[in-house]
């Protein structure tokens, strides 16, 4: 009899087990797109991934990878963040399927046909990138003469959206041979 009742008890856990991780991970979604950035001729892939309870709650990772599959560069933010910025307001509407698949397409189809030589030029006498632009407000972690170096470089180049309004940019840095950002802008 106890083994009976013991075998029940494990069956009713394993059941629980299940249906937790199921609502865990409702929104497991995932798309991917080939660009040609880290070394010609082997194509990396970037990876755009939801997970969470509800794709209103998912937490979004854009993940690049090179040819071999090793990791080049990772970012992670939520999905309310990166498409309306903050958190969902009380009462907002679910989130579909469709609109998380429609999101994460979009966000993995980086923007690659340029190089770091169409940034604009930081111009002499100023004390930082932003102010030299004309446009949008720019942010660098290199001095001048680093990020001018590098722009003139003539570099490969992707650039994804790392908030509402707001996009990174990536090159593979010469010496190292490592993913570093080159610039973040927006408005």
């Amino acid at each position: 009899m106890r083994m009976l009742l013991l075998a029940a008890a494990i069956a009713l856990s394993a059941c629980g087990q299940d249906t937790s991780t199921q609502s865990a991970n409702a929104c497991a979604r995932s798309a991917t797109h080939e660009v040609s950035w880290s070394a010609e001729g082997a194509p990396d892939t970037i990876t755009t991934r939801a997970d969470g309870p509800s794709c209103a709650q998912a937490v979004v990772t854009f993940v690049a990878r090179n040819s071999a599959g090793d990791p080049l560069w990772a970012f992670s933010s939520t999905y309310y963040d990166m498409t309306f910025g903050g958190i969902p307001p009380e009462g907002a509407p679910p989130v579909t399927n469709e609109q998380m698949d429609a999101f994460l397409a979009g966000w993995a189809n980086v923007t690659e046909a340029r190089t770091a030589a169409f940034l604009p030029e930081w111009r002499e006498g100023f004390d930082t990138l932003s102010a030299s632009a004309q446009t949008f407000s720019y942010d660098t972690p290199f001095d001048r003469e680093t990020y001018e170096m590098l722009r003139m470089r003539d570099l490969p180049m992707i650039c994804y959206a790392a908030a509402v309004e707001a996009s990174q940019c990536l090159i593979i840095d010469p010496a190292s041979r490592a993913p570093t950002m080159i610039v973040a802008y927006g408005p």
